[in-house]
């Protein structure tokens, strides 16, 4: 059965680039449906513009038209999630659900009451602190840092943005008005907001999108588990921070979730855990727009 862990020990995967054909591939069949497949039309191995999308529609006919910068830039941007929470997943980062437990590598990051985080503006050498830098340092530094599962969310988004636009870009996004900033949901920078697609409805299950697992009978002791935030990664596989499946990791199936929480709930409960009609993700092509607003460079989505 799944577990909740503080800390998966595991060995840490090596980060890879999420603009292969193969991931693409992954991401858009679950998008447009599982006879699609990406030809490769442009810069060999890289997904572009250029590229072909074909699929099949209603009549069984073959159709076939050019991706476009704005699928390519949401399927690569999808891609960098996914790979952003795998990353995540095998980075030592903890779950916390108390304030007591949260925890930084305050070299780079402040701490404040309740679990804020923020980038440190000035380092100690005299350094300017950059988000970039702070925000690598969760993945490749993991132990240091143990934050709960809407936190993990926003961590997971915003590596997917700088593996999507830069170090630079990013940096230029997340440093004015003020350095970036993590506490649950309460924080979103106006890039953040303006490149964010919610909705409250049924919605099938996408690569890259956030969707959340109430459970209102959590017994006291477990009320950091009254919900979980969770993204979808495609091939029936969650993330989902603080809860631990076979793989040792936070990555689950949607019955490890439910299991999870159903165990969790107080004597007697009748209210069984439950996936909510609401999804939120990015819009890809958005933040490049933001990130690029003279023109996104060839050679993108990266």
């Amino acid at each position: 059965m799944p577990r909740i862990d503080g800390r998966p020990d595991v060995a840490r995967a090596p980060r890879s680039p999420q603009t292969d054909l193969q991931t693409a591939q992954t991401v858009a069949k679950e998008l447009y449906g599982p006879t699609t497949k990406i030809v490769d039309a442009g810069v060999p191995g890289v997904l572009d513009a250029a590229d072909k999308l074909v699929r099949q529609n209603a009549r069984g006919e073959t159709v076939t038209r050019a991706l476009g910068v704005r699928r390519s830039e949401n399927i690569a941007f999808r891609a960098h999630v996914v790979q952003a929470a795998k990353d995540l997943a095998a980075s030592g980062a903890s779950f916390s659900g108390s304030h007591q437990t949260d925890k930084v590598n305050q070299t780079l990051w402040t701490m404040g009451y309740g679990g804020k985080m923020q980038v440190r503006k000035w380092l100690a050498d005299g350094e300017t602190g950059k988000p970039s830098a702070a925000l690598r340092d969760i993945f490749d530094n993991g132990r240091a840092y143990g934050f709960e599962c809407a936190t993990a969310m926003m961590v997971i988004y915003h590596k997917a943005i700088l593996d999507h636009v830069g170090d630079e870009a990013f940096d230029k996004l997340f440093s004015e008005p003020k350095n970036l900033a993590f506490f649950r949901w309460d924080i979103e920078d106006a890039d953040f907001v303006d490149a964010k697609k919610l909705v409250h409805r049924p919605m099938p299950l996408q690569p890259g999108t956030h969707y959340y697992f109430e459970n209102p009978d959590a017994a006291p002791e477990n009320s950091a588990f009254r919900g979980e935030n969770v993204l979808y990664l495609g091939d029936g596989q969650f993330y989902a921070h603080g809860i631990v499946g076979d793989s040792g990791t936070y990555l689950v199936t949607e019955k490890d979730i439910v299991d999870t929480l159903s165990a969790l709930r107080a004597p007697g409960a009748d209210s069984a855990p439950r996936r909510v009609n609401m999804a939120m993700w990015l819009d890809g092509y958005s933040l490049s727009k933001k990130a690029f607003p003279d023109g996104i460079p060839q050679g993108l989505p990266a």
